[in-house]
């Protein structure tokens, strides 16, 4: 049996009987990958405290000849993100990275920069950049790398992203901004959107990651960025991320 290596971040982890523990994790080589970790509810060496959400891992893990699941033969732990379980609105917004990563990716099939993606979110949030920023931020990245960008460049009708009287829409099913002259549609796919919003998430989709921090988001323009992201989510998925209630009631905004 081959063993192979991979950095790996921790997406989930279940109990597997008395002792075992099923691991799924995000990789650099693989993509999304799912392990057996033998006895890891009584590791005392190879996996104690290693096993944990958000954690990022050198994994040691080998195909199995009988089951869709790895096995996990050892993992070394590079980092475990501490700080993410000592903050409740920190905790959720990671938690709300990961079950996205879980809820869009497919087994074994890698994408360097979505991993890069989800260790930078983590980071982020580690180093105390404001949680609802970093989620806005990663979500309208990690909707890019998956071939979903939203059209936010200006209406798609008329193509126009200029000042109106009243607020832009952004139709979830197509997938960009209507300004009011051009929406005949009753649409119930629609949120509303402001001049602002949009330009900012415009913004987010072509900055250097190394520079998204610089972007500045009014209490206005989180609501509405979180609101659009969220449903955007529900109708590309059809069905709702659960962790995004959790997150959003644990970061009340306020001006």
């Amino acid at each position: 049996m081959t063993l192979r290596q991979t950095l790996a971040v921790v997406l989930q982890v279940m109990d597997h009987g008395d002792a075992d523990k099923i691991v799924t994790c995000y990789s650099q080589e693989l993509g999304k990958l799912s392990g057996i970790a033998k006895g890891a509810k009584r590791s005392k060496k190879r996996f104690v405290n290693k096993l944990e959400l958000f954690s990022l891992l050198d994994l040691t893990y080998a195909e199995s000849r009988t089951s869709s699941l790895m096995r996990l033969d050892q993992a070394e732990l590079l980092h475990a993100f501490p700080s993410l379980r000592q903050d409740y609105g920190r905790y959720t917004a990671a938690t709300l990275l990961c079950e996205q990563m879980l809820q869009w990716t497919r087994e074994h099939d890698a994408d360097p920069a979505l991993f890069t993606l989800l260790r930078w979110g983590l980071t982020a949030l580690e180093q105390g950049q404001p949680p609802f920023a970093t989620v806005i931020l990663f979500e309208i990245r990690m909707l890019d790398l998956l071939g979903y960008r939203p059209n936010l460049a200006g209406c798609l009708r008329c193509g126009n992203l200029t000042p109106t009287r009243r607020p832009y829409h952004f139709s979830t099913s197509n997938s960009g901004l209507i300004c009011n002259p051009c929406n005949r549609e009753t649409d119930h796919g629609q949120v509303p959107v402001s001049l602002e919003t949009a330009k900012l998430l415009h913004a987010a989709q072509h900055m250097e990651g190394s520079k998204l921090d610089r972007l500045h988001f009014s209490p206005d323009a989180i609501r509405e960025s979180l609101t659009l992201l969220r449903y955007y989510d529900r109708h590309l998925l059809q069905r709702e991320i659960s962790s995004w209630p959790h997150f959003l009631a644990s970061l009340p905004i306020t001006d």
